[in-house]
């Protein structure tokens, strides 16, 4: 299988070339999110106790590559990887049989081995991701609030057939990824007196936003950290009077119910992001 690693300078492969640099290595990126227990001894008895909420540290991976172009211009090559470790935090993307991405920056030395007087040279780039799982590209859904349909058809059959006219008010997330996912919800375009309320269809949680909503605003639910954002300024989490924050699972389909709490005007939108997310 063809493996490439994009860098925000070129993308490289784990095809032999002797015209471009190329991948030989990149192991540690292939290898799934480490999970590090916190373990307690049972004290005055045999064995450790149990832990329900192991931690997961950032990602260290170092990819490989090598350097066999004749008459190429070697150093030109070396001053690009150099300038990687200027660039601070960027993104770079893996390709095997899925499209991921990571966030990424250099943590230590990028090394240019130049082994013969051609030019030929080993390199490598050592990186740090905070974050180690790896995504998919962000999707979304939108729905406006639940408005009642026009029934079925009349004299009824089997199955039913439905008039339409009417929506539920939901949209359906689904993560095809391998380990969690934390997905992202905005609601913006009509005004709630009281708030807004978000339920998880399949597991009954809840959050529920207890804060008038204008037709201007734009409020952002951040699953990651468990935190509410007023137009992208103030955050507001302190006004939530339930706060069931859920993670999206492996192989798991979320169904998100929006309900708006007192009077509205003009036409309240929720939208959905999320991303499938790999070990």
């Amino acid at each position: 299988m063809v493996i490439s690693i994009a860098l925000p300078t070129r993308t490289v492969t784990n095809e032999l070339s002797y015209s471009q640099p190329y991948l030989s290595d990149a192991k540690q990126l292939l290898q799934s999110v480490e999970v590090t227990p916190r373990r307690e001894q049972r004290p005055a008895d045999i064995g450790e106790f149990d832990d329900d909420d192991p931690e997961s540290p950032g990602l260290a991976f170092t990819i490989f590559g090598e350097y066999r172009v004749p008459g190429g211009d070697w150093d030109a090559f070396r001053r690009e990887l150099n300038s990687l470790v200027s660039r601070g935090w960027f993104e770079i993307t893996l390709t095997t049989s899925v499209v991921r991405t990571l966030r990424v920056r250099v943590a230590g030395i990028v090394d240019f081995d130049l082994i013969d007087e051609a030019g030929y040279a080993n390199w490598s780039i050592p990186f740090w991701a905070p974050d180690p799982r790896k995504y998919g590209p962000w999707q979304e859904q939108s729905t406006g609030l639940p408005i009642a349909g026009l029934g079925v058809e009349s004299p009824l059959t089997s199955p039913l057939v439905q008039i339409g006219g009417g929506s539920p008010g939901r949209v359906a997330l689904r993560n095809a990824g391998t380990t969690n996912t934390l997905p992202e919800v905005t609601v913006s375009g009509g005004a709630a007196s009281i708030g807004v309320q978000l339920t998880r269809i399949e597991t009954g949680e809840r959050i529920r936003l207890e804060w008038p909503i204008l037709a201007s605003d734009v409020v952002r639910f951040s699953f990651a950290d468990g935190q509410v954002w007023l137009n992208e300024q103030t955050p507001i989490s302190g006004r939530l009077t339930v706060a069931e924050w859920w993670v999206l699972g492996p192989g798991e389909t979320a169904t998100i119910q929006f309900e708006a709490l007192g009077a509205v005007t003009d036409t309240p939108t929720l939208k959905a992001r999320w991303r499938d997310a790999d070990s």
